[in-house]
């Protein structure tokens, strides 16, 4: 039985946080809110780390949609799963929107949002690097928008003003098809026809069309796709008599949106003022199962425990002050006794309050929280405190206590630290970013102390990241990172990531690395704090001790999307990645680090592919290791049998080579079920099982196991 513990987590280690995502959101997920004061509700989602926008699917309408991300903090680089996380949003007649959803999957991470009804939305970043921000524009197929991002697919021209065309009309056809659709006001039509004059091989017919092309979207009520449709225009011809008239639309819509608008408030709420405290969140208890099939030693359990989850928000809005409490909290009781000495814990989230005062710019957060942004990583409990004294300038100062993931929910009063920053943007629409500073003590002792800053260049057609942290109390990089995305015309996206950084961020407290520790496994002496190092070794030098346990992580990634249809991306992608190898010390064994991996990843997502709500995606990815190398094929899906139910089934297969002996098959299939029983009370089920033709446990053939987790939700 010894033998089935040691293996166990490694088998059932993409198990156990599936159900998550119906517990809280105690991960990535930290707030969302909807503006109304637009022609059009946006709603803002707010994430505890910095995120790159990547895809959508589907690309217009729907009543699921479903956002690649790319998490670009310091934990993604250092292979830190996230806990996958659900935010409740009461359904209004304008914002139809019940929950938001986040969890990491084989194709990558996903916000998933759900409505009560069919609706049009665009897609965009968020005015910062930890918000993604959704544009919602009625139902049905009239005032449709687009991505906000990029120019998608559009409907091919029909009607009398493209009558006659054929799939490859001549460009002088097209044209003039294009012309009569703007004259009979055929906006949809003329959008088409223009996006094909666009991409025609002929130059002569590509800048007409492009100024007709923004004109069409223009009053077609498409004010952000025009304004992207007239930038293109002036960056490819900047001079000449058509390039002042374009300029002179752009500025109108500018200032249109620059103009006061009246707020929109939602059909079921009072004005702001009157609103009062808002309060909402929600209530769930789970049972997760995990469990080895032997032949000779019967079921084994991994994992058994009930998990109790309670995340409540509350809000007061007024003309001058926005607000907010947030409580996420959670036990968990464990009926399996673990090595660990924390087998019922009780561990909170988030509790904080925070303030935005609107007359002064001043606003402010106290109390344990997350921060992936201003040098500032993961959850601490303390104070952040904010002054916008300028349109595009804000100072912000930063201090507290780093929560140590895995203990108790007691402060952690031995390392504290202090910062401020300053956020300057947006400049010349697009330029914004941020410079920061560090100072972390451990101990008493200096543990890090650093300068950086992230640039970003929100532009709707190559937008561009950049984050850059360096220490000047170790004299070394810790992390450079360049984020760059170039959208096309017919709605592909080419991604590039590189990434350098040292995982963890350097930091004296590192010197612990691969000590022994009264609460976990270990080599050489116990030590849980570098005061424990010094009472044994007094003389020891911990800055280079902390330097040499210290790996750098390096990450190359090239990745690509293209619709092939309205309904149907291809999306692919090759990654390079390296943890090199540290030194160790007399006390502690070196690691001899990943080697270069290399990944290969392919995928297609398809909406409506039975029923007009599903969403399926299929994948196939190639990766080479240095034990061994890995074939992997999955397929998973979202699919709404009836409003009430939905169901989401996946199958996982892998196939691995040199894998310590003949080759490895491991098949994974498992099913999610969920049903809303009424409004705001849900019962969820989900179970799997997985079988390989490699016996981890001693005297068996195979590996066979199954996992279960079941619960209720209920929102209020």
């Amino acid at each position: 039985m010894a033998c089935a513990r040691t293996v166990a987590p490694a088998i059932f280690g993409f198990l156990a946080p599936a159900l998550f995502s119906a517990a809280m959101a105690q991960g990535v997920l930290e707030g969302l809110d909807v503006d109304g004061s637009g022609r059009r509700p946006v709603i803002h989602i707010r994430l505890a780390e910095p995120v790159n926008y990547v895809r959508h699917s589907p690309a217009e309408s729907g009543d699921t949609l479903r956002i690649r991300v790319n998490r670009t903090s310091p934990a993604a680089a250092q292979g830190v799963v996230p806990q996958p996380g659900t935010l409740r949003w009461p359904a209004t007649a304008e914002v139809p929107l019940t929950e938001v959803g986040y969890e990491t999957k084989p194709g990558g991470d996903f916000l998933t949002l759900r409505f009560n009804r069919v609706v049009n939305f665009q897609v965009r970043p968020g005015k910062d690097a930890q918000g993604i921000d959704v544009e919602i524009a009625g139902s049905g197929d009239g005032d449709r928008v687009g991505t906000g991002d990029r120019s998608l697919p559009v409907p091919p021209a029909s009607g009398a003003c493209a009558s006659g065309l054929r799939v490859k009309s001549p460009p002088a056809d097209l044209k003039e098809a294009a012309r009569q659709c703007m004259i009979k006001e055929d906006w949809p039509a003329a959008i088409g026809l223009y996006t094909k004059l666009v991409q025609q091989p002929d130059a002569s017919y590509q800048r007409e069309a492009q100024e007709m092309l923004g004109l069409a979207r223009e009053r077609n009520g498409q004010a952000f796709r025009a304004k992207t449709e007239y930038e293109k225009y002036l960056q490819r011809y900047p001079e000449g008599e058509a390039a002042e008239r374009v300029k002179k639309r752009l500025d109108a819509l500018n200032s249109a949106d620059q103009q006061p608008k009246e707020k929109l408030t939602p059909l079921s709420s009072s004005p702001v003022a009157e609103r009062g405290w808002e309060t909402y969140g929600s209530f769930g208890q789970y049972y997760f199962r995990d469990a080895l099939l032997t032949d000779n030693q019967g079921e084994y359990v991994d994992q058994s425990l009930f998990l109790t989850v309670l995340d409540v928000t509350s809000r007061l809005r007024t003309e001058r002050f926005d607000i907010r409490t947030q409580f996420d909290a959670r036990y968990r009781q464990n009926f399996l006794k673990v090595v660990y000495d924390e087998n019922n814990q009780f561990r909170v989230a988030n509790a904080f309050i925070d303030v935005v005062d609107k007359a002064t710019g001043v606003s402010g957060r106290i109390g344990r929280q997350s921060r992936s942004s201003g040098g500032a990583m993961g959850r601490f409990d303390g104070g952040v405190l904010s002054y916008r004294f300028a349109p595009q300038w804000q100072a912000t100062v930063i201090g507290g206590f780093p929560v140590l993931p895995y203990r108790s929910t007691a402060p952690n009063t031995n390392t504290s630290f202090e910062g401020a920053s300053l956020e300057f943007g947006p400049f010349a629409d697009y330029w914004a970013g941020n410079v920061f500073f560090i100072n972390q003590t451990v101990d008493g002792l200096l543990g890090r102390r650093a300068v950086g800053g992230e640039g970003r260049y929100q532009h709707p057609v190559h937008p561009l990241f950049t984050l850059f942290d360096y220490d000047v109390h170790f004299n070394a990089l810790n992390t450079a990172q360049v984020v760059a995305n170039w959208n096309f015309d017919n709605g592909a996206i080419l991604t590039l990531t590189a990434d350098y950084r040292k995982t963890p961020y350097l930091s004296t407290s590192n010197a612990l690395i691969g000590w022994g520790s009264g609460y976990g496994p270990g080599t050489g002496y116990g030590a849980d704090s570098v005061g424990d190092i010094l009472r044994y070794q007094d003389t020891i030098d911990l800055k280079t001790l902390a330097e040499d346990n210290t790996p750098t992580f390096k990450y190359l990634s090239i990745s690509g999307m293209t619709p092939i249809t309205p309904d149907t991306q291809i999306n692919a992608d090759i990654t390079v990645s390296n943890l090199s190898a540290t030194k160790g010390s007399p006390w502690v064994s070196a690691y001899q680090g990943s080697g270069t991996q290399v990944s290969y990843f392919g995928q297609v997502i398809t909406n409506r592919l039975i029923t007009d709500n599903d969403v399926w995606n299929f994948g196939l990815r190639y990766m080479t290791q240095q034990i061994d190398d890995i074939l992997s094929g999955f397929v998973d899906a979202h699919y709404p049998v009836t409003p009430d139910i939905r169901i989401d089934p996946r199958l996982r297969v892998d196939y691995f080579t040199g894998f310590d002996g003949p080759d490895v098959w491991r098949v994974r299939p498992g099913t999610r079920f969920n049903y809303r029983v009424v409004d705001g009370l849900y019962f969820e089920l989900e179970g799997g099982f997985e079988y390989m033709t490699k016996p981890l446990v001693l005297n068996e053939r195979d590996t066979k196991g199954y996992y279960v987790n079941v619960g209720y939700r209920w929102d209020f």
